[in-house]
C-alpha cells in the first residue's frame, strides 16, 4: 500500500510542540520567571531550554532544536504531510517534569495554560496530552482535572521515572489513577531523556553529560517504558483501575511483546508468580485490555509488534518536530512497515481515535 492509495489522512498520535516564549512570559508565574528565558540559543548558537543557567537536557552541540513556531505554522505542516489532526505533548514541560518541584509544577500550569490557547486556534486539527508532574499528587490531581474539564486536554502523561525513590506503582500515586479514570481520558507514559533517575544513567558519566547523551538516548525510552509497564501492571495499577486505557509513547513498539512475554513467564512460575500479588490476569492480558504502544515511521520491526500484539495495539506518530523525526512520515512508515490496506487504517488512524476518544 502507498501514501497516494490511502483515501483518509492519518492521525499524529504523538508530536510535540517547541513552546513559545509567551509561555514563559506570560503564561509562567512571576516568581519563576527569572530562573528561565525558555528557549535560548547558547555559545555554540543551538537552541536551548536553560533553568537557572543549565541546559535541558544535555544536547551534544552537533543538535540544534528547531525554532519554536505559531499554529498556522504547524497547520501547513500536518496539510504538507497528509495528517488530519496531531495530538501534541511537550517538550520543554516535558523535560520541566523531572526538574525542582516548586518549578516543574509552574512550568507544567503554564505550559497547559498556553497550550489549550495554542490549540484553541485550529481545535478540530490541533489537540493536546496535558502533563504533570508527581512530585507532589494532590497538586498533579488538582491540575489533570483543571486540564481536561477547563482546558480541553484530551489526555494526561506522566514520566516514567521515578520520583522521590517512588515508581508508578507506589500507593501514593493511587489518586492520581483514580482521577485519570474517572475523567474518562487515557493516561500516556511519555520519556525524555536527562533525568537523573534514569534507568542506566549512571553507566556514562551521569545524565547531565553531552558526551554521552547517545548513549542515554537510546537506552531511556525503551527501558523506562518496559519499568513503566512492569510497574503499572505487575504493580496491580490496571487491576484496581480496568477502565483506565494506557499508552506507552516514543519508544518504538516491538520491545512490548518481548517484554510481556517475559512478564508473563514469571508471572506463571511456580516459584516466583505469587510475587505479583492481587493480578488475576496474565500482564499480557492487561496490555491486551488497556494499552497501547506508538511506532516510529520508519521503524522496519512493526510487523514484529504486529504479529505479538495486534494491529490495533499500535499507534502512528511523528515526534515532530525533535531532532529526529524527518519528512514524509506517513510515506516513511508505509514502506518500512509495508502493512495490509486494514492495519494501514487502523494504525495510522483508527486506534488514535479510539484510544483518544476522537470523532471519526
Amino acid at each position: 500500500m502507498t501514501e497516494a492509495q490511502a483515501d483518509y489522512l492519518a492521525i499524529d498520535a504523538d508530536g510535540h510542540v517547541h513552546e513559545e516564549d509567551a509561555m514563559f512570559a506570560e503564561y509562567l508565574e512571576p516568581a519563576f520567571r527569572e530562573r528561565t528565558e525558555g528557549w535560548a540559543l547558547n555559545a555554540d548558537r543551538n537552541r536551548r531550554f536553560v533553568v537557572d543557567g543549565e541546559e535541558h537536557p544535555p544536547f551534544p552541540k552537533e543538535i540544534s532544536v528547531r525554532k519554536p513556531m505559531p499554529p498556522e505554522s504547524r497547520i501547513k505542516v500536518l496539510d504538507k504531510e497528509r495528517i488530519r489532526l496531531a495530538v501534541l505533548y511537550p517538550s520543554a514541560a516535558l523535560v520541566a517534569g523531572y526538574l525542582e518541584p516548586g518549578f516543574s509544577h509552574a512550568a507544567i500550569r503554564a505550559y497547559n495554560a498556553w497550550m489549550a490557547g495554542w490549540c484553541g486556534a485550529f481545535p478540530e486539527r490541533l489537540k493536546f496530552a496535558a502533563p504533570v508532574a508527581l512530585h507532589d499528587i494532590d497538586e498533579a490531581v488538582g491540575e489533570a482535572r483543571r486540564a481536561v474539564a477547563d482546558l480541553g486536554a484530551v489526555a494526561v502523561t506522566v514520566r516514567p521515572n521515578p520520583v522521590g525513590g517512588r515508581r508508578l506503582d507506589h500507593p501514593s500515586r493511587e489518586p492520581l489513577w483514580e482521577a485519570v479514570a474517572q475523567l474518562g481520558v487515557p493516561l500516556v507514559v511519555h520519556e525524555s531523556t536527562g533525568d537523573p533517575a534514569t534507568a542506566g544513567g549512571d553507566r556514562y558519566g551521569g545524565m547531565m553529560r553531552p558526551e554521552s547523551y547517545v548513549f542515554h538516548h537510546v537506552v531511556s525510552h525503551p527501558f523506562e517504558q518496559m519499568m513503566a509497564a512492569m510497574a503499572l501492571i505487575c504493580g496491580g495499577v490496571l487491576e484496581r483501575h480496568p477502565s483506565l486505557k494506557v499508552g506507552f509513547f516514543e519508544a518504538g513498539c516491538s520491545w512490548a511483546p518481548y517484554w510481556l512475554a517475559r512478564l508473563d513467564d514469571h508471572f506463571e512460575h511456580p516459584r516466583l508468580g505469587h510475587y505479583m500479588r492481587g493480578l488475576t490476569m496474565r500482564p499480557s492480558a492487561y496490555f491486551a485490555r488497556q494499552c497501547v504502544v506508538t511506532c516510529d515511521p520508519g521503524d522496519p520491526t512493526v510487523p514484529l509488534a504486529v504479529d505479538g500484539l495486534g494491529a490495533d495495539k499500535i499507534l502512528f506518530a511523528t515526534d515532530y518536530p525533535h531532532f529526529d523525526s524527518g519528512a514524509g512520515p506517513v510515506r516513511e512508515f508505509l514502506e518500512a512497515a509495508r502493512p495490509g490496506e486494514d492495519d494501514a487504517r487502523r494504525i495510522l488512524r483508527d486506534n488514535a481515535l479510539d484510544f483518544y476518544g476522537l470523532a471519526g
